[in-house]
Parts: structure tokens; C-alpha cells; sequence
């Protein structure tokens, strides 16, 4: 999930047996004491790759900080949340030059100072204001392009004798 995005996640939840990905509802297996079922995991682990997939990064915080078992799941993750800031930050310096403060918060769900210092330092980018800037890369850079096709006559002539040739 931490290199979104990816087609990994997809394929790991193909790996596993079908019992595991059904609804929790319907879903056979019994927890034990303590733990919730590994169906009930893997559907809360899917819901925060599709947010992010969807880049509904807003709500991903919303949704990790909505439950106690997102805290369990993501617990022995050694930097987990740093590493989706950064695969977010860098998502979203290759469709942007700049982005407003507010917005960027919500993205990365950081606020005030915290937000100042991952910008800076991780990032290297500009605050000025309300406005977050986003230094100039291959991927963000706004470049017009000219396509050109050579079709030769003959090879459109050949088009229209077979248009006349068929019945209308």
C-alpha cells in the first residue's frame, strides 16, 4: 500500500483464499479472543488503498483516524504514515506547480508548523502565504506538442476507390 499507486495491493489480495476477502457479514471465520478476523483486516486495509488510489487523500486520514483497528493494522509499520506523505507529496508534484496551504493539509494531514516542515525539508518546497509552490520537474512542466503524420496519396486514394467500390 506504501507505493501506491501500484497494482501490488490488487495482487496480494488475489493471493489470498476467498473466504478472506468475502464481507464480514457472511464471512465463516471467528476471531480469536482479542483479534479482529482477518476478513474484517483485509476489507479495512482495502478501503484505505482505494482512497488512495482514488487520491481521496482527505478522507484517507479521516478513515485511518476513524478506528482503533486501522491504529492495530498499520502499527508495525515502521514509518507508515511518512511514507504515504511522501507517495502523496510525490503524486502530487507531478500533476501541480502550486497548490493552496489548506488543501495541501488535507492531503497530507498535517497542519501548522508540522505541514511547514515536511514542505521544506522533505520536499523541498516553497511556502509563500497561502500557497505551497512546487519547483518545476519533467512530470509538472507544461509543454505544448505537435504531432505530425505523413499519409501519402496513394495510400488515400486506395481509401476512396473502396469506398465507391462498396454498395451504398
Amino acid at each position: 500500500m506504501t507505493v501506491f499507486p501500484s497494482p501490488d495491493f490488487s495482487l496480494c489480495l488475489h493471493l489470498l483464499p476467498a473466504h478472506i476477502l468475502q464481507p464480514i457479514s457472511t464471512s465463516s471465520a471467528l476471531p480469536a479472543a482479542g483479534d479482529a478476523p482477518l476478513s474484517e483486516a483485509v476489507q479495512k486495509l482495502n478501503v484505505l488503498n482505494n482512497l488512495l488510489a482514488g487520491a481521496s487523500y482527505a478522507k484517507f486520514w479521516s478513515t485511518l483516524d476513524s478506528d482503533d483497528l486501522y491504529a492495530d493494522l498499520i502499527a508495525d509499520v515502521n514509518g507508515f504514515e511518512e511514507l504515504i506523505r511522501i507517495r502523496i507529496a510525490t503524486t502530487v508534484s507531478q500533476a501541480v506547480r502550486e497548490v493552496e496551504r489548506s488543501v495541501l493539509e488535507s492531503w497530507l494531514g498535517l497542519q501548522g508548523e508540522a505541514l511547514d516542515k515536511f514542505v521544506r525539508e522533505v520536499c523541498g518546497w516553497q511556502v509563500e502565504g497561502t500557497v505551497v509552490k512546487v519547483p518545476l520537474n519533467k512530470e509538472n512542466e507544461a509543454k505544448g506538442t505537435m504531432v505530425r503524420e505523413n499519409v501519402k496519396i496513394d495510400q488515400f486514394s486506395r481509401v476512396v476507390r473502396r469506398a465507391y467500390e462498396l454498395p451504398a
